[in-house]
């Protein structure tokens, strides 16, 4: 009886003990909440019924304990791992292994220099990056960039923000912020080449000039049509530092950048400058060793700088317009050295309730710079005339004399209010010029209409000309008819394009297209382009011409920004760096989002974080 008994109760603790391994196993498949994150214990726990329970984390981190051993409960309660989970020592046994992993052993610690602790402590902070504070200290990035702050303002930035938001003050550095900028320009430079290869055909648009460290520099921009769209865009490509500005060095530097981000050459269709010889020159010319290698590549002079130099041209050809030269000059030079006769020719302004405008210089390389020095003294006309009638006769200026005749001289103010309406419709025609993404024939389009209205205006017969309401006013006082208006308008000459032009054309880029069109079929279609108002196809040839640049005022514009950011204060910046900036800012003035998402994934990969 006693033995039935021994044994009834053998077989009740083994179905007990049955009854509990199937609880134990249950329990490992519950989650437990680890650091924000659901955890499955089984990924921490092991259990078998001839060890028992067992930590992995103990095991590999090697501390001896039941854990590691085997632990054997005859009552198990859930609530015993979880407060294993969180004890002190199996957190110990967590900072252990990852030591470990990341190769911080005893060994290790004990041999590794000051510096190696630093950039481990550093990473350390740095592994737990989320992704709004980093996505906040980019944008501050941003702003900096776009008000051409350096990077230690960045820093103020970011104190500041961290007093609303949270911000690692580790990741507020002047490193990081070079960092960020260094992810949001490989983010937008990564979008532009990629548009730029897929594009079929492109137009190079290229400029050298100096900084203001008297470092030569050459500013690239490409025209492309988006590969699937119709719209044309021309973007900031690079900032290359040159050695010398020989055409050699520069073509080299040109095919270094083109192997350097993977663009196809042959691509390029036109090579739009500004017109110095070293780059357009017909035998040694950047334009002309780029055809030995591109043979259908067509070259461009800015027609912006053509209109220019038309009109110095001009200007210098006649005897009239170099008198008008010199007394634009002394005028300037008069006020911009001294202060205290600006100060009284403000006073004097003020007593005559006259409105000024500030007298600008006779620059070369400044497009507007005539039309803007004859609008400034035909606004202070009356005032100038008062200034230096005073100074002539007080002071017996023999300048102020000079200024004073030549003001008073009816024949004179004719010439300069006539000469002020002309260069005023030559300067929007230079407007037009400036035009971002501007063709050949929009070129072509906006000079033969402003050929024609000032021809229509100004070069007819005698009183067939139609003078603005100041020129008359200016014309009562004098006898002369003012014909010699007409001599400013030489430099504009009259061309056409016709079927011998569209035959050249076609068989210029025969090459390179896809399928081969006859003369007679580009004809064809051209006329055909012509007569209907859509088309749903529009032909290779076309789409070669629509990529054609005109003008490189985009170069122009790109030395301004240059010289915004690289100021006497920051004349320290590596050209690398500034050509990221450069980069990044021509993207936010074209109202261009960045999208912050894909410079933090960029951030994260290149510094192979990861988040926990």
């Amino acid at each position: 009886m006693a033995k039935r008994t021994i044994s009834g109760t053998s077989s009740l603790q083994a179905k007990v003990k049955k009854t509990c391994d199937s609880f134990k196993i249950e329990w490992l498949s519950e989650y437990v909440q680890i650091e924000g994150k659901a955890v499955k214990l089984g990924e921490i726990f092991s259990f078998s019924s001839e060890k028992g329970l067992l930590c992995k984390t103990y095991c590999e981190a090697k501390i001896a304990s039941e854990f590691s051993e085997g632990k054997v409960w005859t009552t198990w309660k859930l609530d015993y791992l979880k407060r294993h989970i969180q004890h002190k020592s199996h957190l110990k046994a967590v900072e252990i292994v990852r030591r470990c992993k990341l190769g911080m052993g005893i060994g290790t610690l004990l041999g590794e220099s000051t510096k190696d602790r630093e950039q481990r402590i550093e990473l350390s902070l740095i592994n737990k990056s989320n992704p709004e504070q980093v996505k906040i200290l980019i944008d501050n990035i941003l702003l900096a960039i776009n008000m051409n702050a350096s990077m230690l303002s960045v820093q103020q930035i970011h104190d500041h923000m961290a007093k609303y938001v949270s911000l690692p003050e580790s990741w507020r550095s002047k490193n990081y912020a070079f960092e960020f900028v260094n992810s949001i320009n490989q983010t937008v430079q990564n979008e532009i080449m990629c548009k730029i290869k897929n594009a079929p055909w492109h137009t190079l648009i290229v400029d050298e000039s100096t900084d203001i460290t008297v470092h030569k520099m050459l500013v690239l921009y490409i025209k492309y049509r988006e590969e699937n769209s119709v719209n044309h865009a021309t973007v900031f490509a690079g900032l290359i530092q040159l050695r010398s500005c020989t055409a050699q060095d520069i073509v080299q530097a040109i095919r270094q950048f083109y192997t350097k981000h993977g663009l196809d050459m042959q691509r390029m269709v036109m090579l739009t400058s500004d017109g110095a010889s070293v780059l357009l020159g017909k035998r040694n010319g950047v334009a002309a060793l780029l055809k030995q290698q591109i043979p259908h590549l067509t070259e461009q002079h800015c027609v912006a700088h053509r209109e220019d130099l038309s009109i110095d041209d001009a200007w210098k050809d006649l005897p009239l317009m170099r008198d008008v030269e010199t007394f634009l000059r002394t005028v300037y030079s008069t006020f911009s050295r001294s202060t205290v006769k600006r100060g009284k020719f403000d006073e004097l302004a003020k007593i005559l309730d006259e409105d000024t405008l500030s007298f600008r210089p006779l620059n070369e390389v400044r497009w507007l710079s005539r039309d803007q020095a004859v609008k400034a003294v035909l606004r202070n006309y009356t005032v100038l005339e008062e200034y230096f009638e005073r100074e002539s006769s007080e002071n017996g200026d023999p300048v102020a004399n000079y200024c004073y005749k030549k003001l008073t001289d009816p024949k004179f103010k004719f010439t300069l209010t006539a000469l002020g309406d002309v260069l005023g419709e030559l300067a929007h025609l230079c407007l037009s010029f400036q035009k971002r993404n501007l063709t050949v024939l929009e070129g072509h389009r906006f000079a033969r209409a402003k050929i024609e209205k000032l021809r229509s205006q100004y070069l007819t017969e005698g009183k067939d000309v139609r003078w603005s309401d100041r020129v008359r006013e200016a014309m009562n006082a004098l006898s002369a008819d003012g014909r010699n208006t007409g001599e400013i308008l030489r430099f504009i000459c009259n061309f056409e394009y016709g079927a011998a032009d569209i035959a050249t054309l076609a068989k210029k880029y025969e090459a390179i297209l896809h399928q081969p069109h006859s003369v007679e079929v580009i004809n064809n279609m051209v006329a055909a382009t012509l007569k209907c108002e859509e088309l749903k196809h529009i032909s290779q040839l076309v789409d070669i011409c629509a990529t054609f640049q005109a003008s490189s005022a985009d170069c122009e514009r790109g030395f301004s920004l240059m010289n915004r950011i690289k100021t006497a204060s920051r004349n320290r910046l590596e050209v690398d760096h500034l050509d990221q900036l450069m980069r990044i800012k021509s993207k936010l003035q074209a109202d261009e989002a960045i999208d912050l998402d894909k410079v933090y994934n960029h951030w994260r990969r290149d510094k192979d974080r990861r988040e926990n």
